[in-house]
């Protein structure tokens, strides 16, 4: 690909968390020096984000991460790269266990073909949200499909996830086996987080001391916080852990989301979706892990109105995030691109404009509302 200067743009600058006016380099689907002998694009004065990353998220445009053949993958990737999201770990519910290694097999498959050339958003890895959790915490998930912290059967998924590079893992550590569970998932290089878990405040420290990094979807679907059982909330504000957001306005109330910035760490601070299917469609009545959802009234539910999946865009989160929070657009994409590539350890190739990096970006419209266009890997994104 022949190189492209960007001119005239507000360019992101993550480590200043502000937009400095100046030049961006493409060449081959990685940011560049701006130097140099090549083509110019002069953006008038446009914005110019990283890729957003979304690393918890069940689907997007009527297709789903446990379900979608290599077909449907594909036209959900893409979908997410038309809403601004640039990377994404696809994330698994509780279904039965030959399911979920089918859906590591194709989602392996389509990383393969991404690896030759772009086809919608950057597949990061693989998350497994489902199966190793606390009933009494279950949320949406099937209980059913849950299992016990069985290590064989994990490092068995995780083997054949090989080839996606990264296996972020969610688990409720209090239960039977939590600490050899979650010490032999970190030792074969997974990434884990407490979630759907009903862990005291004490269970969660011995957990991060195991090798815990993160909590999944801050107070939702775990123990809560109270002045004198501070659950596994105070554990995730008290910590220096990484903690999931979900900025819809419908899972956390924006007071809350308020006071969450303002108690965490900039840098441990990390946006989410999770979103269902359906996120990008009318509302109406989908399927999500093979259970009936109604979306409507801004969220997603089960048919008894428990809040399940959110149907918001990582952009859109954005936004919230700055106006729950009161800071500026600037201050709050971190949130969403550099902290969530460094959670899962993919900060070496996206999650910021630096040089190296891949030429994933989106040119905002001139009042930073609006998606003007997108880029992967320094392809326009159709």
């Amino acid at each position: 690909m022949a190189k492209i200067v960007y001119t005239n743009a507000w360019i992101y600058n993550t480590a200043a968390r502000r937009f400095e006016l100046g030049a961006m380099g493409v060449e081959n689907g990685l940011i560049c020096t701006p130097d140099g002998g090549a083509q110019t694009v002069d953006c008038g004065g446009a914005y110019i984000i990283p890729g957003l990353i979304d690393i918890h998220t069940h689907g997007r445009g009527g297709y789903e991460s446990t379900e979608a053949g290599t077909e449907d993958f594909v036209k959900m990737a893409k979908s997410y790269a038309a809403a601004g999201t640039t990377s994404f770990l696809p994330t698994l519910m509780s279904v039965p266990l030959e399911m979920l290694e089918k859906s590591i097999d194709v989602t392996a498959e389509v990383k393969a073909m991404q690896d030759k050339a772009p086809c919608g958003a950057n597949i990061l890895g693989i998350h497994l949200e489902g199966r190793y959790i606390n009933e009494k915490r279950k949320g949406a998930h099937n209980p059913k499909y849950l299992a016990p912290l069985n290590a064989d059967e994990m490092v068995g998924l995780m083997t054949r996830a090989a080839s996606l590079e990264r296996f972020h893992l969610i688990c409720a550590p209090e239960l039977e086996g939590g600490e050899a569970f979650v010490k032999r998932a970190v030792s074969m290089g997974a990434t884990v987080t407490i979630g759907h878990s009903d862990a005291t405040y004490d269970e969660c420290v011995a957990a991060m001391d195991w090798g815990v990094t993160s909590f999944t979807h801050l107070y939702n679907a775990m123990s809560p916080m109270t002045h004198r059982a501070p659950g596994c909330v105070g554990a995730g504000l008290s910590s220096d852990a990484y903690t999931e957001l979900i900025c819809d306005g419908c899972h956390v109330n924006p007071a809350v989301v308020r006071m969450t910035y303002r108690a965490k760490a900039k840098d441990k601070l990390v946006l989410v979706t999770d979103s269902a299917p359906a996120a990008g469609l009318p509302e109406g009545n989908y399927k999500m892990g093979g259970a009936d959802i109604v979306i409507g009234n801004g969220a997603a539910f089960l048919p008894d109105g428990t809040l399940t999946g959110s149907i918001i865009s990582m952009f859109d989160g954005v936004k919230n995030l700055a106006k729950f929070a009161g800071i500026s657009l600037a201050e709050a994409l971190p949130a969403a691109t550099s902290n969530p590539a460094r959670l899962i350890g993919a900060d070496g190739v996206v999650g910021s404009l630096e040089i190296g990096k891949n030429a994933d970006f989106i040119l905002l419209k001139e009042d930073q509302a609006a998606i003007d266009r997108v880029y992967v890997r320094g392809t326009l994104v159709e």
